[in-house]
């Protein structure tokens, strides 16, 4: 490999580094320190992203895509529909924590809030496909049978905050809860919690 050619190593490559580096050591972390871990002069990395600034908010800001609004835009399946919905809240649960582990390296960096929302039109941003797609998954599910009949696009907001606030409140208040209860188990608790309220009519 030769250093500073741009081709050479994928842009999505130098976020995943990137991303380690400035969670494992900080915003402090220089671009030279990063650019030698992925084996690229810090030249490459400013022609990529223009700027410390810009390549921190590509690895630590929020995401242009989603991966698992696919699940959702293909689902429900035939599996137990409670089954279903820890499963979708567990990786709803583990995009949170992601995501608020590279906004809290972000702020504490001093970039302000502002930065962290993308130019785009917000009605096609990544989160809020990813609520339509939600929101979508739980009215299938409830034309199916499967569920209760309900608000779809407030049952997806509930969930959407509920688990938003378990993320927030373990890494930026210190909840002390947090650290007893594992993800899983947290989301299973909330799926009981709600399922007196979702589970289809007898």
């Amino acid at each position: 490999m030769k250093i500073g050619r741009p081709k050479e190593v994928p842009d999505d490559h130098i976020l995943s580094i990137a991303r380690r580096c400035f969670l494992e050591r900080g915003g402090s972390i220089s671009a030279a320190d990063i650019a030698r871990e992925i084996g690229v002069s810090h030249t490459t990395l400013f022609n990529r992203f223009g700027s410390k600034q810009g390549l921190m908010l590509a690895a630590l800001g929020a995401p242009k895509e989603i991966q698992w609004i696919a699940t959702l835009e293909s689902g429900p399946d035939n599996r137990p529909i409670r089954e279903q919905v820890i499963e979708i809240a567990c990786t709803i649960s583990a995009f949170f924590e992601d995501l608020h582990a590279g906004f809290t390296v972000l702020q504490t960096s001093g970039i302000a809030t502002g930065a962290l929302c993308s130019e785009e039109d917000p009605e096609e941003s990544a989160p809020a496909r990813a609520f339509r797609a939600l929101t979508e998954w739980i009215g299938r599910a409830q034309d199916q049978g499967k569920l209760a009949r309900s608000d779809a696009q407030v049952l997806a907001s509930t969930l959407l905050g509920v688990l938003h606030n378990r993320a927030f409140s373990s890494r930026i208040c210190g909840d002390p809860d947090s650290e007893k209860t594992t993800d899983a188990t947290y989301v299973a608790n909330v799926v009981t919690l709600l399922w007196d309220g979702i589970k289809p009519p007898r």
